[in-house]
């Protein structure tokens, strides 16, 4: 999963990125109305980085 990952974002090859990154996508998922739990069993590329689109087009809103 993480090598799917850093190939469409390579930044996320750095751990502080990563984790900034994720810090991120948790705290959008959880204004969405996911819980943490379903944020933290989520394995799938994809949804990760759609995630992570969100958050940042969330983000670039304010």
């Amino acid at each position: 999963m993480m090598n799917a990952l850093i190939d469409a974002r390579p930044e996320w090859a750095d751990q502080d990125t990563f984790e900034a990154d994720r810090e991120q996508i948790l705290h959008y998922g959880l204004s969405a109305g996911m819980s943490i739990e379903e944020l933290l069993k989520i394995t799938d590329p994809d949804i990760i980085l759609g995630l992570w689109a969100a958050a940042a087009a969330k983000e670039a809103e304010v």
